[in-house]
């Protein structure tokens, strides 16, 4: 009796595989057949399941993001003050980039190099718009409630947050100082919060509200 392929695992298997060759090749050097011999597929098993490399990519970037927008989801779960959420939310995307940093790296990669003859780029305005909607409702709702200052833009936050995370990352990679990752998210999570959380009068800090 023929075995039963389960068809989004092995979609998964084939993009894991390819995220190690972009990551040792890199995306521009790396061919369909480079991805088919790391997967232990033939190139024409490769090609049921993705059309080219670009494909490939673009799956394994969903991936990242859809378990960024779980985990976020996870992170503010059952914490009931709006501000508690933004400080889990802020915690929660710092950690993630030092779990996903091969992701983070491949990614660096194929947008660095990506105008110098690719013909299709890959898209992540919808990506980052959600996150920033996300960012911007929910310091709103720490303004409404008195937890953040009232005297800043929520959209101009919600960009410098957004701007913060992807220099982390891109620091991470460019230098090669991963290690580094989480000392510096907690750094800047730990200034972000001190900045933007108001602080009882009386004990060191006005009250911006």
């Amino acid at each position: 009796m023929p075995r039963t392929v389960d068809k989004e695992k092995k979609a998964e298997q084939i993009g894991q595989a390819a995220l190690t060759v972009f990551h040792r090749l890199g995306y521009h050097r790396t061919r369909m057949a480079d991805i088919a011999s790391a997967a232990s597929v033939g190139k024409g098993t490769l090609y049921e399941y993705f059309k080219d490399k670009l494909e490939i990519l673009d799956f394994v970037f969903q991936q990242y993001f859809e378990a960024f927008k779980e985990g976020a989801l996870g992170a503010m779960a059952g914490v009931e003050n709006p501000g508690d959420r933004l400080l889990a939310l802020i915690e929660f995307s710092f950690d993630h980039v030092a779990e996903w940093e091969e992701h983070c790296a491949v990614f660096v990669d194929y947008f660095g190099l990506a105008r110098t003859g690719e013909d299709r780029l890959l898209s992540i305005t919808g990506i980052y718009d959600g996150m920033l909607t996300m960012l911007e409702a929910l310091i709103r709702e720490c303004q409404a409630s008195g937890e953040i200052r009232r005297d800043i833009d929520p959209t101009t936050v919600a960009d410098l947050l957004v701007s913060i995370f992807d220099g982390i990352v891109l620091y991470g990679v460019f230098t090669e100082r991963r290690s580094e990752t989480r000392t510096l998210a907690r750094a800047a999570s730990r200034l972000l919060t001190e900045g933007l959380v108001v602080r009882p009068q009386g004990k060191g800090a006005a009250d911006q509200g």
